[in-house]
């Protein structure tokens, strides 16, 4: 009584109010735009690789355009879905204990099966595990068409088996082919790097697609817990995309074995024989494990990170954007960081940098310094791709390779488990990750050591050659 009309919220006023104001947010996104096309403008051969992979035709080129749509493809897919997850299952009524329990479901099913899957791959060949990929996956964006728990856990669990053979078969295949037409470590990284840099641009792509997708029609329940319209719409568009990626895949790529035969292709044991016998591809294993587990606890807790009691939900769309801008930036900086440095180096390097944004976030409550600390590891992820492509590429046993990547998954699953089986916080998650960032630290300088070692030891063996060669020749 008697106290007026309700005062409107000013938007300028809960601007100001906001911990993570829009001026950081969007000044951080023309700041990683403006910093990749510095590095990229900087680098003549990087210029001339873009230039050459549009409108070159020696066989590096015609590799890379063969390559690179179905890798990218494959890519878009996975973007075009990731970001709308937790969205949809908010909309199914699915509270964050039975979240939970559905990405247990997925990383538990990456854990068991994907041991197997990389066996598979090695015995049946990469081009058709690839194509596998493809339809595993429909089936996954497929069953969020129910909002049924029992339903959505089995799209969980073939969501985990799709990834397996994302992040192994598509590598593994590219590796092969490249060593088969004859490429050297240089021009593999240089792919791989091209490769992860048309990712970003996919991921920043598949954002806004899913965005306008999504906008199209609300949620609607059709009968017996059947949806459609709303975030459904962007899984309904990452299967058309994989409709494309298998057509193109099926049509355009040759096949590839484990062995030249297609018949003797790394097996379970032989595989783990290989990792315990071979302390290079041990420390790679730990590199590569301890980095990724890590990359996707942080994929699960940067939101709650960014968000602060009382006050305005931050747009998380241009946050996302701003990270892949990040990430994009850093695929051109380990093009230019590879013309001086061998990608073990830029590995250690990509570790220890990425160790000290997630003890920052540990240690800082601060909001906008935790969003700053985000960004650079983000681009420390852009990084890593390209780098980790090149290092496995070179360690890795090519009859054994997709199950060997896949033995790689194995400690990565069980450790993103645990946060979210445990329900540890914010801070004990990110000390843990940190921890875990320390192992990959120690391993990537172990694992230089080891290379330079071997790279002396090579060296002087050319030079003990050539002087036994001069006194052959000597009066």
């Amino acid at each position: 009584e008697g106290c007026g009309p309700p005062i409107e919220a000013d938007p300028l006023q809960l601007e100001r109010d906001m911990v993570l104001p829009h001026n950081l947010i969007y000044g951080s996104l023309v700041a990683g735009l403006v910093a990749a096309l510095a590095v990229v403008c900087s680098d003549r051969k990087q210029i001339d690789g873009i230039r050459n992979l549009f409108g070159g035709q020696d066989k590096l080129a015609r590799f890379q355009r063969l390559y690179l749509p179905g890798f990218l493809l494959a890519m878009l897919a996975d973007w075009l879905q990731g970001p709308f997850v937790y969205a949809l299952y908010q909309g199914y009524g699915i509270d964050r204990e039975h979240n939970g329990y559905l990405f247990v479901g997925g990383f538990g099913a990456s854990a068991v099966v994907g041991t197997v899957v990389g066996s598979l791959a090695d015995r049946v060949g990469r081009r058709q595990s690839a194509i596998l990929y493809c339809v595993i996956y429909f089936g996954h964006c497929l069953t969020k068409h129910w909002g049924l728990f029992r339903v959505l856990m089995v799209g969980r669990i073939l969501g985990g088996i799709s990834t397996s053979l994302l992040f192994s078969v598509f590598d593994s295949w590219l590796v092969s082919e490249s060593q088969r037409e004859g490429f050297d470590g240089e021009q593999l990284g240089n792919t791989f790097s091209l490769a992860y840099f048309g990712s970003s641009v996919a991921a920043i792509a598949a954002g806004q697609l899913g965005e306008v997708a999504a906008n199209i029609t609300p949620l609607t329940k059709l009968g017996a817990g059947l949806h459609y319209g709303g975030y459904i719409a962007p899984f309904d568009l990452a299967n058309v995309v994989l409709v494309l990626c298998m057509i193109y895949i099926s049509t355009k790529w040759s096949e590839n074995y484990g062995a030249a035969d297609g018949q003797s292709g790394g097996s379970f044991g032989k595989a783990v024989g290989a990792i315990c016998d071979d302390k290079k591809i041990l420390v790679c294993g730990l590199i590569c494990s301890s980095f990724e587990s890590s990359m996707f606890i942080f994929v699960f807790n940067w939101t709650p990170c960014l968000m602060e009691p009382d006050q305005p939900v931050p747009p998380f769309g241009h946050i996302f954007t701003g990270f892949m801008i990040f990430c994009l930036l850093g695929t051109r900086v380990y093009s230019y960081l590879a013309k001086t440095l061998a990608a073990e180096q830029i590995g250690a390097l990509v570790m220890a940098v990425s160790m000290a944004c997630h003890l920052t976030v540990y240690l800082v409550e601060s909001v906008q310094v935790r969003f700053v600390a985000f960004l650079a590891f983000e681009a420390c992820v852009g990084l890593y791709f390209p780098m980790m492509g090149t290092l496995k590429g070179d360690i890795v046993p090519e009859d054994m390779r997709s199950t060997i990547y896949n033995l790689y998954r194995l400690p990565l699953n069980v450790i993103v488990l645990m946060p979210l089986l445990l329900n540890f916080s914010i801070s004990t998650t990110f000390a843990v990750t940190t921890a875990i960032l320390a192992v990959a630290v120690t391993s990537a300088f172990a694992l230089t050591g080891m290379r330079t070692n071997k790279k002396n030891l090579e060296l002087q063996a050319l030079r003990h050659d050539s002087d036994d060669n001069n006194s052959l020749v000597s009066p």
